[in-house]
C-alpha cells in the first residue's frame, strides 16, 4: 500500500490543511518517469509499500527492511534484534494526527520512528511472531490514542499512550474443500460513514467489524455475494466522496459498492477493457475526481474513466520509461508526484518532463539547423537530416557528404555549404540547382575558402557566409562568385587576423551586425563601409552569438554574458538573472513562446521568463563540432538545438512549473569540540525542536539541512540566516550545511528556506539558538561582580574618610603638639623676657649691657623656635630635601662660630621623596640638640653629619673627633629629650663615643 489512506472523518481536515485534497483534485494523466533500483541505493528489488510523511521523506518497505529517501540518498533501517526491531518485509507505514510515523512488519511487529534519536522504536503487542508468513496490510486511526491494525488471524486495537493492546481474532473455514478453520488474513481496513469497520481480506473477501461489540460479518456467508464478487481476494477500497467504496477485487476487476445498504453498485471487468488473455490483477487503486489508477501485476498503471468505463492512459514499459509492468502500490504526494513500487522505486508526474534529444544516424554530431516549410534540416558529416512537425527524423539529402551551413533563402532554395562547395538544393533536397566552389585565397598566408560553416541571407537577397577560417564572404549578385570582405580580415592597428563568429541582418538600415572576437562591428552592404563599435571596454570583447526576438529587440553574447543591444547608439543592458549561478558562459538565447527565452549555459538550459530563471540540465553542447556555438531554431511553439548528442527539442507546452515548495527541514546540529587533549564531534538531531540551548564552549556550529522536492532534487536550493550574526542570507546549492565558529553567548535565530528547480521558495522558517556564557559572564556573576565592586567602592570610600579622619586627627595631634611646644619653649622664654623687663622698670636693679645681651639672645631663641615650628609644620617642606636643607642651614650657621669643620653625607634614599611631618621636626630638633650639646661640651674641631637608609630603616649620626669626658656638666634634660623625640617617632636613640662622641637615631620602616 502507498500511505495507508487516512479515514476520511478523522482526517479530512488535516489533509486540508496539508493542501492534499486541493493538490489531488485533478489527476495528472500526462507522465514521465524516474525509477531507482539496487543500483541506485535500494537495499533490495522487492519493494512492497512506499510512503510520504508529512516531512516529505519518501519510505519504502523491501524484503530486507525500510528505507527513507531524500531524492538523492537512500538511508536503510535494518533489524536490531537487541531492541526487539524487526524491519524485514514491512508493508504498512500510518502517520498519526501528532506526526509520529508508525509502520508494521510483516512478522506481526509493531514500530514507529524517533525522528531526534532517527531510529525505529518496537511496541509489544499480543499478537506478534504470529504472522511470519503473512504480511498485515493495514493500519487505521481509531481516535487520538488508540489504532487499528490488520493482519493474520484478526484485528488488534493498540493504546498508542500506554502501548497496550486488546485483540479481536477470527478464524473460519474458506471453503467445503477445504474444511478446516484458518486464521483471516486482514490486508485493508476502512471505516464508513456510519462508523463501521469494513475489511479486506485475502481469500475471505470483504468482511464488515462492529467495533462495539467485536464481531465479524463476512460478505460471503450471504447468499447475494457468495462465489461471485467481493467473496475472495480484496487488495484495496477507496472511499468516494459520497461514502460509497471503489473496491479492488484481485480476480474480478474493480466493484462499486455502497456500504450502507451492502449492495454493488456497480462491476467494471479490467481485462476486457483492455483486451487481455488474463486476469489484470488489481493491487491497489487511486481515485482522483472521475478518474481511478489501478497498479497492476501484469498491465502497468492503468487509468479508467468511471463515467465512461474507458481506459484514458495505459503506461507500460514498451510505451513509457516505466521499468517493469509489475507496479504493486500507487500513492500520490504533496507535490502532485505519484509514487509506484515493484521491483523499482518510481516516481512520476508531468513535471519531470526532459527535453528530448535525438541522436541522428551513428550518433552524429549536428553543425546547422535551418528552418524550413517542411521542417528542421540538420547537417552533419553523413548529409543531411530532416524532422518533422511530430519529431519524427530522417535522412532527408540523396548523399553522405558532410554538410555544415544551412539555410532557406527567400525562394525557398536550401542553402548547403560542404568542405570545398556551396551547394543550393530544392526545397526536398533531391536536387542540385547550383553549386559556388570554394577556390578564393583568404589572406596573404594562402588560405582557400573551405566549408561555408553559417550562411544567411539579408533582406535584398544577398547571401552572406561565414567560412572555416572564420572570415565573412559574401556571393556577387553580377558575377556570381563568393567574395571576400578584406576589411574584416585583419584588425586595422593590432594587425591580427579577425575572426567573425556571428552575423544579423539588420534591414532598417541596410547594414549587417558583425560578432567577431575583437568586438562588434557594422558592416553597409551597399557599399561595404565596415566601422568598429569601440564606445566601452565590452563593445571590444569577444561576440560569439546575436540574436533578434519576437519583439526586434537584439541579443548579444559578449565575453559569455547576454547584453540587449540598443540599434541606434548601441548602448548595452545586460541580462539581469537574479540566480548569479547560473549565469555562466552563455552559448545562444531564442524567445519562445513571446517573452519566454531559452539560454545555453555551461550548466545546462536556462528558461527565463517575467525574471524568474529556472536551470534544466543538458549536456548536448557542442565543443566538438566545426559551428560553435550549438545552432538553435524555433519551429511550431518548440525550440531545437543541435550539439554533439544529436538534436534535441524543448517543447514549452509540455515543461510545467512546479508552484509547489519543497520541504525544508533542519536535520540535526552536529558540534565540533577540541581542546588540548581531545577532540570530537556531537551531533544533535532535531526532529521536531524549536529550539536549542548549549554551553559557551558548545560555540562552532555546523547545521545541516535537507531541502525535500524531488522534481529535480540536485537543483534545489536552501537560503538561510543566523540572525544576530549574519547580515544577510546565504545560499546553498550542492553542499547542505552551514558552518559556524566561535559564536558569542547570547540568542541567535537560524532563518531558512528551500526552492525547488523552478525557484517556488517555501516559507521561512525559524530555529532558536541559546549559547549560554560561562558562569562567570552569567548575570548573577555579573551581580556579585557588582557587589563586590560597591562593597570594594563602599570600602574605598570608608577607608578615605577614615584617613582623612586619622589626618584630621594627626594635624590636631601636630597643632596640639605643636600649641604645646609654642607654650612650653616660646612661652618660658617669653616668660624670662618679662620678668627681667619687669625688674629692669621696678629698679631692681641697674641696667647692664649683659642683661640687654641676655634679653636679646632670649628674644633670638624665641623667634628660632618659633621659626623652627613653622617649618615643621608647613606642607611645601615634606619632602627630605627640605630636611637636609634646614639641618645644613642650622650646621652652617653654628658650628663655624666655635671653628668646627664639618662633613655631611646622604645615601640610600631619594632626596625627592616624602618625609612625614613629625618625623621631619622631630629629627630636625634631635639634631639641633645634638649640635647643640656638641658646641657647649666638645674638644674637637670636626663633626661628621651622616643621615643614610640601609635595609628599610633610617639612620641620622652626629659624630665629633673630641675626647672622651666622664664629667660632662648638663641640664638634664637634652639628652632625655631627644630619646623621648625618637621614641615619640618610633626610633631607637642612643650615644656612645668611639673616636669620638657619637649621638644616634634608628628609625625603622622609614619612607
Amino acid at each position: 500500500m502507498f500511505a495507508c489512506k487516512k479515514d476520511t472523518e478523522l482526517d479530512e481536515t488535516a489533509d486540508k490543511e496539508k493542501g492534499v485534497l486541493t493538490a489531488m483534485a485533478k489527476a495528472d494523466t500526462n507522465l514521465y518517469f524516474k525509477s531507482f533500483s539496487t543500483a541506485d541505493g535500494l537495499i533490495s528489488s522487492e519493494l512492497l509499500n512506499v510512503f510520504t510523511d508529512s516531512y516529505g521523506y519518501v519510505w519504502t518497505a523491501t524484503g530486507k527492511g525500510v528505507m527513507r529517501f531524500d531524492g538523492k540518498t537512500f538511508t536503510p533501517f535494518f533489524d536490531d534484534i537487541e531492541t526487539n526491531v524487526r524491519l524485514q518485509g514491512a508493508t504498512s507505514f500510518f502517520e498519526d494526527r501528532v506526526g509520529k510515523l508508525w509502520l508494521f512488519s510483516g512478522a506481526g511487529y509493531l514500530h514507529w520512528y524517533d525522528r531526534e534519536a532517527n531510529k525505529m522504536v518496537a511496541v509489544s503487542t499480543k499478537l506478534e511472531n504470529g504472522w511470519l508468513a503473512e504480511r498485515p496490510m493495514n493500519i487505521m486511526q481509531a481516535d487520538s490514542t488508540h489504532l487499528w491494525i490488520g493482519g493474520y488471524g484478526g484485528l488488534q486495537k493498540i493504546n498508542i499512550e500506554n502501548d497496550s493492546t486488546e485483540v479481536f481474532p477470527v478464524e473460519k473455514i474458506r471453503n467445503m474443500d477445504w474444511p478446516h478453520e484458518e486464521k483471516v488474513r486482514i490486508e485493508i481496513i476502512k471505516k464508513d460513514l456510519t462508523g463501521q469497520i469494513w475489511l479486506g481480506t485475502k481469500k475471505f473477501g470483504l468482511v464488515k467489524f462492529d467495533p462495539i461489540s467485536g464481531t465479524y460479518d463476512f460478505l460471503r456467508d450471504k447468499p447475494a455475494f457468495s462465489n461471485i464478487i467481493l467473496d475472495d481476494w480484496i487488495t484495496d477500497i477507496e472511499i468516494d466522496a459520497d461514502g460509497t467504496f471503489w473496491i479492488s477485487d484481485f480476480e474480478q476487476g474493480l466493484v462499486h459498492f455502497d456500504p450502507k445498504a451492502e449492495k454493488v453498485l456497480d462491476f467494471i471487468e479490467i481485462e476486457d477493457l483492455l483486451n487481455s488473455p488474463y486476469k489484470v490483477a488489481i493491487r491497489e487503486v487511486l481515485k482522483e475526481g472521475n478518474l481511478m489508477w489501478l497498479a497492476t501485476n501484469f498491465h502497468g498503471l492503468v487509468l479508467l474513466d468511471l463515467d465512461t468505463k474507458r481506459i484514458v492512459r495505459q503506461f507500460t514499459t514498451e510505451n513509457s520509461d516505466l521499468p517493469s509492468n509489475e507496479v504493486m502500490t500507487i500513492g500520490r504526494d504533496t507535490q502532485n508526484n505519484y509514487w509506484l513500487s515493484g521491483s523499482h522505486l518510481i516516481a512520476a508526474s508531468s513535471m519531470f518532463y526532459k527535453f528530448k534529444s535525438t541522436a541522428l544516424g551513428n550518433n552524429l554530431p549536428v553543425y546547422d539547423l535551418a528552418k524550413t516549410d517542411n521542417g528542421i534540416l540538420a547537417s552533419t558529416k553523413k548529409g543531411i537530416y530532416s524532422i518533422n512537425e511530430k519529431d519524427e527524423i530522417k535522412k532527408a539529402s540523396l548523399d553522405n557528404l558532410g554538410y555544415f551551413g544551412l539555410y532557406q533563402s527567400a525562394d525557398k532554395q536550401i542553402w548547403a555549404g560542404s568542405s570545398f562547395k556551396n551547394y543550393v538544393l530544392s526545397p526536398d533536397l533531391k536536387k542540385t540547382n547550383r553549386t559556388y566552389n570554394y577556390d578564393l585565397l583568404v589572406d596573404s598566408v594562402g588560405n582557400y575558402l573551405r566549408r561555408g560553416l553559417r550562411i544567411m541571407e539579408d533582406s535584398q537577397g544577398k547571401i552572406w557566409m561565414i567560412d572555416n577560417w572564420n572570415r565573412l564572404k559574401y556571393i556577387d549578385p553580377t558575377s556570381g562568385k563568393i567574395q571576400n570582405i578584406f576589411e574584416l580580415a585583419q584588425d586595422p592597428i593590432s594587425k591580427k587576423f579577425i575572426q567573425v563568429k556571428t552575423i544579423l541582418d539588420d534591414p532598417q538600415r541596410e547594414r549587417l551586425l558583425i560578432g567577431t572576437d575583437i568586438g562588434l562591428v557594422t558592416l553597409n552592404y551597399q557599399n561595404f563601409e565596415v566601422k568598429y563599435i569601440t564606445k566601452t571596454p565590452q563593445h571590444k570583447e569577444t561576440v560569439k552569438y546575436l540574436y533578434r526576438d519576437k519583439h526586434g529587440k537584439i541579443w548579444g553574447i559578449f565575453a559569455n554574458k547576454i547584453f540587449e543591444i540598443n540599434a541606434h547608439d548601441f548602448s548595452l543592458s545586460p541580462l539581469i538573472i537574479k540566480d548569479k549561478e547560473f549565469a555562466k558562459n552563455f552559448n545562444w538565447i531564442v524567445e519562445e513562446p513571446l517573452n519566454t527565452y531559452w539560454m545555453q549555459s555551461s550548466l545546462g538550459i536556462i528558461k527565463y521568463e517575467n525574471e524568474k530563471s529556472a536551470l534544466f540540465k543538458n549536456s548536448n553542447f557542442s565543443e566538438g563540432s566545426f559551428n560553435k556555438p550549438a545552432p538553435v531554431v524555433t519551429y511550431q511553439g518548440k525550440v531545437y538545438f543541435g550539439g554533439e548528442n544529436g538534436v534535441s527539442t524543448i517543447d514549452p507546452s509540455l515543461l510545467k512549473i512546479n508552484n509547489i515548495p519543497p520541504f525544508i527541514n533542519l536535520n540535526a546540529v552536529r558540534i565540533p569540540f577540541k581542546n588540548e587533549t581531545s577532540s570530537y564531534d556531537s551531533t544533535i538531531s532535531i526532529g521536531k525542536k524549536e529550539a536549542l540551548e548549549l554551553d559557551y564552549y558548545q560555540n562552532r556550529l555546523s547545521f545541516q539541512f535537507e531541502a525535500l522536492h524531488f522534481k529535480d532534487p540536485s537543483a534545489n536550493t536552501i537560503k538561510y540566516k543566523l540572525a544576530g550574526y549574519d547580515d544577510n542570507f546565504t545560499t546553498l546549492t550542492s553542499n547542505k550545511e552551514a558552518n559556524y565558529t566561535n559564536l558569542n553567548s547570547g540568542k541567535y535565530q537560524l532563518i531558512f528556506a528551500a526552492a525547488n528547480s523552478d525557484g517556488i521558495w517555501s516559507k521561512e522558517k525559524i530555529f532558536n539558538i541559546t549559547i549560554h556564557p560561562p558562569w562567570y559572564k552569567t548575570w548573577w556573576a555579573f551581580v556579585l561582580y557588582v557587589l563586590f565592586a560597591a562593597a570594594a567602592i563602599y570600602g574605598w570610600i570608608r577607608y578615605r574618610v577614615f584617613m582623612k579622619l586619622q589626618k584630621f586627627k594627626a594635624t590636631e595631634d601636630i597643632r596640639t603638639k605643636i600649641s604645646a611646644d609654642l607654650h612650653d619653649d616660646v612661652g618660658s622664654i617669653l616668660t624670662g623676657l618679662s620678668m627681667k623687663s619687669e625688674l629692669m622698670a621696678l629698679g631692681v636693679k641697674e641696667i647692664e649691657p649683659e642683661s640687654l645681651n641676655k634679653i636679646s639672645e632670649m628674644a633670638r631663641e624665641a623667634m628660632e623656635r618659633m621659626r623652627d615650628t613653622v617649618w615643621a609644620i608647613d606642607s611645601r617642606k615634606d619632602k627630605y630635601e627640605n630636611l637636609l636643607d634646614r639641618m645644613n642651614a642650622y650646621a652652617n650657621t653654628n658650628l663655624p662660630l666655635k671653628d668646627f669643620q664639618y662633613d655631611f653625607d646622604t645615601t640610600g634614599f631619594n632626596p625627592k621623596s616624602f618625609i612625614q611631618p613629625d618625623v621631619r621636626q622631630s629629627l630636625y630638633l634631635i639634631f639641633k640638640e645634638a649640635i647643640t650639646n656638641l658646641l657647649k661640651h666638645s674638644d674637637g674641631d670636626k663633626v661628621t653629619i651622616n643621615l643614610y637608609q640601609e635595609s628599610k630603616t633610617l639612620y641620622m649620626q652626629i659624630k665629633d673627633n673630641g675626647l672622651l669626658k666622664n664629667d660632662i656638666p648638663s641640664d638634664g634634660l637634652g639628652q632625655s629629650n631627644m630619646k623621648a623625640r625618637a621614641e615619640k617617632i618610633g626610633g631607637v636613640f642612643r650615644t656612645y663615643y668611639d673616636q669620638g662622641f657619637i649621638v644616634e637615631v634608628a628609625l625603622k620602616q622609614a619612607s
